[in-house]
């Protein structure tokens, strides 16, 4: 009796322990999603903030966060790792304008070419990549040499046709013949000794005119530009810092495309390619964290006027 007391008493406690770590972990889950909700209306206030910023206060006050970054975001500057703590837990923003990447839709072949470099993608894909989103996104029903509309047997397998029309997310691109997930996301190349690739979609978006945002976009965005040279490419991200020559301060980023193109000697035969100040989309991840368990909502929003509206919004636990 007594043993089996023991073990009575000794399983309740265990369960106990079990139920007591399974509400403090979706007690910290909950806080957590809250904070990363709250992480997204304060990138939302940053943003509105940013469209009556005033440029005459004292450089004294750009420590405080609430000053001087919407002075970065009315730069065309983006935001990264901003940090709020609130009660046991903090939130980690990133506010970076949609511009930053290209627009799938407005994607030329030779654009389309350099873009599947960046990313690894074997050249002998290329052709019928390029050709198949072509037929995914154009109106008619004429196929491209290599690629595929409605009547083609990789649809009709699938029970769908093509879309004919512009591609909403870039999850979307899944559908279209040729595309998987390692092209997409990232993932093995074809063959062991091939590198594995590098994912397009980290460099995509589907919102925005076309233009890159001289202010933000990365190495790679800006490569995937015809006729740009590396040194071009690493001397408009180096020039970006201001002309104090540090990260982070109220003269970062170019006032203009021809500011940027004199300072960098970029040919202005790419002048139309850039934005600077662009923040009609601008996309906002953040992350709200309890004592290590986290929670994150990433969002795109419109800005119109004196309005911040949001086009698109997810939610997702996060390891």
């Amino acid at each position: 009796m007594i043993v089996i007391l023991t073990m009575l008493v000794g399983t309740l406690g265990f369960e106990m322990r079990i139920e007591a770590g399974i509400t403090s972990h979706y007690r910290k889950r909950s806080k957590a999603y809250a904070l990363a909700k709250a992480g997204a209306e304060w990138a939302r206030m940053l943003l509105l903030n940013s469209r009556k910023v005033d440029t005459t206060v004292d450089e004294s006050m750009d420590e405080d966060p609430l000053v001087l970054n919407p002075m970065l975001l009315a730069r065309g500057m983006g935001i990264r790792n901003a940090t709020q703590e609130m009660g046991d837990g903090v939130f980690r923003v990133d506010i970076i304008p949609e511009g930053s990447r290209r627009n799938v839709n407005r994607l030329q072949q030779q654009e389309w070419r350099e873009l599947l470099a960046q990313a690894r993608v074997p050249e002998d894909w290329w052709d019928e990549l390029i050709d198949c989103v072509g037929d995914w996104i154009d109106a008619d029903e004429n196929t491209k040499l290599n690629g595929a509309e409605g009547d083609d047997a990789y649809y009709n397998e699938r029970g769908y046709t093509v879309k004919n029309g512009p591609i909403d997310t870039i999850d979307e691109m899944l559908m279209i013949k040729g595309f998987d997930e390692a092209i997409l996301f990232g993932g093995p190349g074809p063959d062991p000794d091939s590198e594995p690739m590098l994912g397009i979609a980290q460099w995509l978006t589907t919102w925005g005119d076309g233009r890159i945002n001289a202010n933000n976009a990365g190495y790679e965005v800006l490569m995937t530009i015809p006729g740009i040279a590396e040194w071009e490419a690493d001397a408009i991200i180096e020039g970006r810092v201001g002309l104090d020559g540090v990260e982070g301060t109220r003269d970062d980023g170019y006032e203009s495309v021809d500011e940027m193109i004199a300072r960098t000697g970029l040919n202005a035969a790419l002048k139309s390619y850039f934005s600077v100040r662009d923040l009609r989309y601008v996309r906002v991840v953040s992350v709200g964290d309890v004592q290590g368990v986290r929670s994150g909502v990433w969002a795109v929003y419109r800005i119109e006027g004196g309005q911040v509206l949001t086009v698109f919004w997810r939610e997702e636990a996060m390891p």
